[in-house]
């Protein structure tokens, strides 16, 4: 399973529309095995 979290400064970011990041985690057997951090590339909504 991947899960992708809104992301800025090493924090969970709380604005949805708003982030410039989202934090991926690839999630098996409820272990993260692996993560990764991935830009909007300003298709953010400010």
């Amino acid at each position: 399973m991947r899960i992708a979290v809104t992301y800025e400064n090493g924090q969970v970011f709380q604005h949805f529309g708003h982030t410039g990041q989202f934090k991926l985690y690839d999630v098996e057997d409820g272990k993260i095995v692996s993560s990764q951090i991935v830009d909007t590339n300003g298709s953010c909504h400010n």
